[in-house]
C-alpha cells in the first residue's frame, strides 16, 4: 500500500494524481460539489409551484370566466396554456442538463433568470385567483360598477402575462445564442459527467492519534472483521456526509493485511458511468492487488476486451480461491450492490464486504447486528480534535482528558489505600475532589478548576513529612498538574476557552466541520478578536472549503426534485428546534409541496417524504412517540446554514431577527422570524406583498396586522406561543391561506371573516382562550384538520381541566376533515358526524350517559379511525361502552376519562377490538375489584403504552406469565387499592420504562422487577413508608447495577423520604 500519508479533513480525498487528473490543483479535494445542479433543482422547485397554479387555473372555471364576461380578453387561457408548455419545457431542459455542468456560471445566470420568470408567473396566478375571488363576492354583493374596474384588472393581468410570454421567449433565444457556442468551445471532458466524481480514488489514510471519537466503533468494526465467522459478512457503517465513515473504514482497512489475502477498495460515489464499468474497475483493482504489478499491467489491458459476463465470471473465480476484503466506499443506490452482489463468492473463508453509505436503506442491505450507524461526537470529542487541529504541533494528546481522569482516579485510591498517618484526611478528601470533578468533566473545565486542584495537591503533599506522605501519591499528583498544563486550551485566557467551546458546539459534533474550522484556526493569531469573528462567520467560512461545501452538498443534490423543498423548509425553523412531525406535515401539504400518489392521502405522502429524509441522515430524529413512530426532529447545524444558503440564493426564504427584517427585501416569500423580542417604532409599516410563509412564533407581534393586510397571498401563517390576543378581520381577504397556526396564544375568538377562507386545510387553536369556532367554518369544505381546546384549569386538579368547542351547525359539511380535536357531546354530535368518514383522530369531551349510544355507534363505523378520546362530563358520569365496536382496524390509539358503567371493562372495545390497541390510558374508570392488568394481558396483547390513572381495583395486581411481550411503557398512578404487584415469568420482556407513583398501600417490592432486563427508567415514588426498607433489605439496588453487563447501568437512585426514583440509561 505504501507510506501512509496524514491529510487534513476527517471525510477521506482522492490521491493527489486523480485529483490532478480531474483538474483539481495539487493537494485539494476533487471537484464533488454541484452549484448548477443546485439552481437548477430549485429553480425546477420553483417553475413547479408555477406549474401547479396554472394547472389549477385551466381546471377550474377561471379559465373560461374572463373570456366570457370581458370580451377583449378571450385569448387569456390561451396565452396561459402557452406560458405552460415554455415552462414546462425549461424545467425538462435544467432537469436533464443541469449536473453536466458542475461550475458553468453561465448557465447559472440563465437559471436564475428563468427562476424569475417562474415567481412572476406564480404572482400573477395568484393575482388573478384573488381577482378573480372579489368579482365573484362584489357580484353577489350586487357591488360591481360601484368600486373596483375589473376589465382594467383584468386586462392588466392580461399584458403582465403576456409581457411575461415575451422575456420567456427572449430568455429561451439567450439559451441558443450563449449557452450553445460556448458549450461548442468547452473541452470535450466537461460533458463526460463521469469525470466529475472520484469515483476510483483510493483513500488516504489518518494516523490513529489524529483520529478522535472513533475508539468504539473502530473497536467495533475491527471485531466483525476479525471474527472468527467462516461465512461471507457483509458490514455496512451509515451516517451523515462528513460523519467520517470513510475515515473510519479505512483506518481499520489498512491493518488487515495480516487478515486478508486480497484487499480491495472502491469507490463508486453517486454517478458512475455504467454497471459494466464499475465491476470491470473492481475487477482491474482486484487483480492489481492480487499480482505483481507489472503482471497486473497486462492483464488490465486484457479486461478493456472483456464483456460483462466475462468480467462476473473472473471476478467470481478471484473471490472464490482467496479469503478478501473489499470496501464498497460511498453507495447511493441500493440497486448498485444488488447488481454485483453475485460475484462475491462465498468460500465459507471468512471473507468480508463493507458498505458505506449516506442512506439507511443502503445500510439495511446488511444484518442488523452488522450495521454500524455513526453519530455526532460528543462535546469533549469534538474539542480534543479541534485542538488537534488548531495546535498541531503541541504533542497534544486527544486521549488527554481521559488519561487525566485515570490519573486523578488512581490518586483517590491510593490515598484510599493508605493509612490515616500515610493519608491525611485533607489529602484523601482532595484527591477524591478531583476524581469528582472528572465526572462527566469537559475539556473546558480543565483549565482553571483542574488546575487549581492539582496545584493544591502538591502543595499539600510537598508539606507533609516523608513520613506522612508516599512518592507515589506525590508522582501521581504532579503528573495531573503537568498533563493539565499541557492541554493547549490551558495556555489560552479564559474567555478564549469559552469561544473554542462554543466554535465546537456549533459544529455540531460532525467531523468534516471540526477539522475544517480548526485547520483554519490553527493558521490564525491565538487573539479573541480573530476567533470571535470566525465564530460569527462559520457558516460562511465552511462554505469556502470545497471540501466541507461538495460533500454536504452531495447529500442535498441527490434528493429527490419533491424533497428539496421539503428539506429547505425545515431550515426555517431555529437551530436546533424539535419539529413536531404531524405539525410539518401540514405545513408541507399547505405549502403544495406534496403531490399524490395512487390511493394515498397527501398526508401519508408526506410522512413518506420525512421518513425518506431522515433516511438519508438530512434530519436527526429527537423523540419516538409512545407507538415507536417519529415524534420530534431536528436538522443538524451544519446542514442547516447548508439549507439557509441555498433558501438566500433560490429565494426560497428568509431566517432573520427583527433588527434585519426592517431593511428586508419587500419580494421575500417565506419569512421566519421566531423569537422576535425587540420592536421598534416603524414595526407597522413592513410591507410584503409577495409573502407566501409567515412563522413568527414566540414572538411580540405588534406588525401581524401590517403585514397581514399587505400579503395578500399569504398562505400560511404560524404564530404559534405569541402574544396575539386578537385577528384583525382583514384576515378574510386572505384567500391563498392554507394554515392557520395559533396554538398557545391568548386568541379568544376568531373574526367571523374567516369563512372566506376557502382554501384553508389546517385550523390549530389548541391552547387558546377560544370556547366557540365562528359559525361559517363549516362553509371551509378543503379543512383536513381542526385542532382547538382550552385550559380551564392548568394544574389539572379538575376532571374537566381542559374543555373542547363547540361543534358548530353544519359540521357535517366539513367531509375531507381529517383530525378534530376537541368537540364537546351534544345531542345532534352523532348526527352530524355521519357524514364525515375520512377522520383519522376524534377527540369528544363532556360526555353524558345519554350521549353514548349514539355517539359511540357513529364513531364505531368510521373506516379510518386511529385516535379516539373519550371523557366524561364528570369523574361520577357512568359511561357505557356497549355500542363502541370499531371497525377499523387502524383504530391503535384509545384514551377514556370517567366511569365505566356497571365498573367493568368486560365489553365490546377490548374482547373483540383489544388485539388492535397499540396505546391505552384509562384515568378514573372505577372498576371494583377488577385486576385490569391481568384483564388487559389477555385481551390486549400488542399494547406497546399502558396508563392506568386514579382507578379503584383490585388490591393486588398481576401480569401473568409471558404477558405484555410488547410494552414500552407502563405507567400505574393514585391506584390507592394496590398493595401488591406481581410480575409473572416472561412478562414485559420489552418494558423500558416503567413508572408507580402514588400507590400509597405499595409496601413491598414488585415481585419478579428485577427480570425486567429492558428497564431505561424507574419510577417509584409516593409509596408505602416501608418501601424504602424492603427495598433496601432485597438489595434492590445491586440486582438493578447487574444489568451492565447486558448494556445498561444503574445512573441515579435518589431517596427523599419515601419517595424514590432510579433512572437507567444505556451505554452510549
Amino acid at each position: 500500500m505504501g507510506h501512509l500519508r496524514v491529510v487534513r479533513s476527517a471525510e477521506l480525498q482522492s490521491s493527489e494524481h486523480q485529483a490532478r487528473g480531474r483538474g483539481s490543483a495539487p493537494g485539494e479535494p476533487p471537484q464533488v460539489q454541484l452549484p448548477a445542479a443546485a439552481s437548477s433543482s430549485n429553480m425546477a422547485e420553483a417553475a413547479l409551484l408555477a406549474l401547479s397554479k396554472i394547472s389549477f387555473y385551466l381546471a377550474g372555471e377561471a379559465a373560461t370566466f374572463v373570456g366570457t364576461k370581458f370580451s377583449n380578453l378571450i385569448e387569456l387561457p390561451n396565452t396561459v396554456q402557452r406560458v405552460r408548455r415554455q415552462l414546462l419545457m425549461m424545467n425538462l431542459f435544467i432537469r436533464k442538463t443541469g449536473a453536466l455542468y458542475l461550475s458553468d456560471e453561465l448557465l447559472k445566470g440563465w437559471i436564475s433568470e428563468v427562476r424569475m420568470l417562474a415567481y412572476r408567473v406564480e404572482d400573477v396566478m395568484d393575482n388573478f385567483s384573488y381577482n378573480y375571488l372579489q368579482y365573484k363576492k362584489d357580484q353577489l354583493l350586487k357591488k360591481l360598477g360601484k368600486g373596483v374596474n375589473y376589465a382594467v384588472v383584468f386586462s392588466g393581468i392580461s399584458d403582465e402575462l403576456i409581457q411575461i410570454e415575451k422575456e420567456i421567449v427572449h430568455v429561451s433565444m439567450l439559451k441558443e445564442q450563449w449557452l450553445r457556442p460556448v458549450q461548442e468551445l468547452l473541452p470535450t471532458q466537461v460533458h463526460n459527467s463521469e469525470l466529475q466524481f472520484p469515483q476510483y480514488s483510493m483513500p488516504q489514510f489518518m494516523k490513529d492519534e489524529d483520529l478522535v471519537g472513533i475508539e468504539q466503533n473502530r473497536e467495533q468494526l475491527t471485531k466483525w472483521l476479525r471474527s472468527d465467522a467462516r461465512d461471507l459478512k457483509l458490514v455496512s457503517v451509515c451516517g451523515m456526509g462528513g460523519m467520517g465513515k470513510t475515515t473510519l473504514v479505512a483506518n481499520v482497512y489498512e491493518k488487515q493485511r495480516d487478515n486478508f489475502t486480497v484487499l480491495v477498495w472502491l469507490t463508486v460515489s453517486q454517478t458512475y458511468n455504467s454497471m459494466e464499468a464499475l465491476l470491470r474497475k473492481l475487477l482491474e483493482l482486484t487483480m492489481a492487488d492480487s499480482d505483481s504489478i507489472e503482471l497486473g499491467k497486462k492483464k488490465s489491458e486484457h479486461i478493456d476486451n472483456m464483456d460483462i459476463f466475462k468480467i462476473k465470471t473472473k471476478l467470481k473465480s478471484l473471490f472464490g480461491e482467496k479469503k478478501y476484503l473489499v470496501v464498497l466506499d460511498d453507495i447511493w443506490n441500493l440497486q448498485v450492490y444488488e447488481r454485483m452482489r453475485d460475484v462475491f463468492e462465498d468460500s465459507k473463508n471468512g471473507s468480508c464486504i463493507v458498505i458505506t453509505t449516506r442512506k439507511e436503506d443502503v445500510a439495511s442491505v446488511a444484518p442488523k447486528n452488522y450495521q454500524l450507524k455513526l453519530s455526532p461526537l460528543g462535546l469533549n470529542d469534538s474539542l480534543c480534535l479541534l485542538c488537534t487541529k488548531v495546535f498541531p504541533y503541541n504533542n497534544f494528546e486527544p486521549e488527554g482528558p481521559k488519561k487525566l481522569k485515570e490519573l486523578a482516579t488512581d490518586t483517590a485510591n491510593e490515598c484510599n489505600k493508605s493509612t490515616p498517618v500515610n493519608c491525611p484526611a485533607e489529602v484523601r478528601e482532595l484527591a477524591s475532589a478531583i476524581a469528582k470533578k472528572f465526572e462527566g468533566l469537559l475539556l473546558e473545565q480543565c483549565p482553571a478548576e483542574l488546575q487549581e486542584l492539582a496545584t493544591d495537591a502538591v502543595r499539600k503533599c510537598e508539606g507533609l513529612s516523608k513520613a506522612k506522605s508516599t512518592s507515589e501519591l506525590l508522582d501521581l499528583a504532579n503528573d495531573i498538574l503537568n498533563k493539565s498544563v499541557s492541554l493547549p486550551l490551558c495556555k489560552c485566557q479564559s474567555e478564549m476557552q469559552v469561544l473554542a467551546v462554543n466554535i465546537a458546539k456549533k459544529c455540531g459534533g460532525l467531523p468534516l466541520a471540526i477539522v475544517s474550522i480548526g485547520s483554519l484556526l490553527s493558521t490564525r493569531k491565538l487573539i479573541w478578536p480573530v476567533w470571535k469573528q470566525i465564530y460569527d462567520q462559520l457558516p460562511s467560512e465552511l462554505e469556502k472549503d470545497a471540501q466541507v461545501r461538495g460533500i454536504l452538498n452531495l447529500s442535498y443534490y441527490d434528493l429527490p426534485g419533491e424533497l428539496r423543498n421539503c428539506f429547505l423548509y425545515c431550515s426555517m425553523f431555529p437551530e436546533d428546534y424539535p419539529m413536531p412531525r404531524e405539525k410539518l406535515v401540514r405545513l408541507w401539504i399547505a405549502e403544495g409541496f406534496v403531490v399524490k400518489k395512487g390511493d394515498s392521502t397527501l398526508e401519508e405522502v408526506a410522512e413518506g417524504y420525512l421518513m425518506e429524509l431522515i433516511h438519508r441522515n438530512m434530519l436527526q430524529v429527537v423523540e419516538y412517540d409512545e407507538l415507536g413512530g417519529v415524534n420530534t426532529f431536528k436538522m443538524h447545524d451544519i446542514l442547516r446554514e447548508l439549507a439557509l444558503t441555498v433558501s438566500k440564493v433560490e429565494m426560497f426564504g428568509t431566517v432573520n431577527d427583527f433588527g434585519a427584517i426592517i431593511q428586508m427585501d419587500r419580494d421575500v416569500r417565506r419569512l421566519s422570524a421566531f423569537r422576535w423580542r425587540k420592536m421598534k417604532n416603524d414595526a407597522s409599516k413592513m410591507k410584503f406583498p409577495r409573502l407566501r410563509t409567515l412563522m413568527a412564533s414566540e414572538t411580540i407581534v405588534m406588525s401581524i396586522p401590517s403585514i397581514l393586510s399587505e400579503s395578500k397571498y399569504l398562505t400560511v401563517l404560524e404564530l404559534q406561543v405569541s402574544e396575539v390576543t386578537t385577528l384583525p378581520a382583514s384576515i378574510g381577504n386572505l384567500f391563498n391561506l392554507r394554515y392557520i397556526g395559533l396554538r398557545n396564544t391568548r386568541i379568544s375568538s376568531l373574526p367571523d371573516s374567516i369563512e372566506n377562507l376557502i382554501n384553508l386545510q389546517t385550523l390549530d387553536v389548541k391552547s387558546t382562550n377560544i370556547t366557540n369556532l365562528p359559525p361559517g367554518i363549516v362553509k371551509l369544505t378543503k379543512l383536513r384538520h381542526i385542532l382547538a381546546d382550552r385550559y380551564a384549569d392548568e394544574k389539572q386538579s379538575q376532571f374537566r381541566y381542559f374543555v373542547g368547542v363547540k361543534a358548530p351547525k353544519g359540521l357535517s359539511n366539513l367531509e375531507e376533515l381529517q383530525t378534530l380535536e376537541t368537540v364537546q357531546a351534544s345531542e345532534d354530535l352523532a348526527e352530524q358526524l355521519e357524514n364525515m368518514m375520512q377522520l383519522r383522530s376524534v377527540w369528544i369531551e363532556n360526555i353524558s350517559a345519554a350521549h353514548c349510544s349514539k355517539i359511540f355507534k357513529v364513531l364505531s363505523m368510521m373506516p379510518l379511525l386511529n385516535s379516539l378520546l373519550l371523557s366524561a362530563s364528570s369523574e361520577k358520569e357512568l359511561l357505557s361502552f356497549e355500542d363502541l365496536k370499531p371497525t377499523s382496524a387502524m383504530m391503535h390509539r384509545l384514551i377514556v376519562r370517567g366511569c365505566w358503567d356497571g365498573r367493568t371493562m368486560r365489553c365490546p372495545i377490548f374482547e373483540h377490538h383489544g388485539v388492535n390497541l397499540k396505546y391505552l390510558a384509562l384515568s378514573r374508570c372505577h372498576l371494583g375489584r377488577e385486576d385490569p392488568l391481568a384483564f388487559l394481558a389477555s385481551r390486549a396483547p400488542n399494547l406497546s403504552y399502558l396508563r392506568l390513572n386514579n382507578i379503584n381495583s383490585a388490591h393486588k395486581l398481576v401480569i401473568p406469565a409471558d404477558s405484555f411481550t410488547h410494552l414500552k411503557t407502563l405507567i400505574l398512578m393514585t391506584m390507592h387499592d394496590v398493595s401488591l404487584l406481581d410480575f409473572g415469568d416472561g412478562s414485559l420482556p420489552s418494558i423500558e420504562g416503567l413508572y408507580i407513583t402514588s400507590l400509597p398501600k405499595l409496601a413491598t417490592v414488585p415481585q419478579g422487577i428485577e427480570h425486567c432486563h429492558c428497564l431505561k427508567k424507574l419510577w417509584l415514588v409516593g409509596l408505602h413508608e416501608d418501601f424504602k426498607t424492603q427495598w433496601k433489605d432485597k438489595g434492590m439496588k445491586q440486582k438493578l447495577q447487574q444489568f451492565e453487563n447486558m448494556g445498561t447501568v444503574v445512573r441515579n437512585v435518589q431517596a427523599e423520604g419515601v419517595n424514590w426514583v432510579a433512572n437507567r440509561s444505556s451505554k452510549t
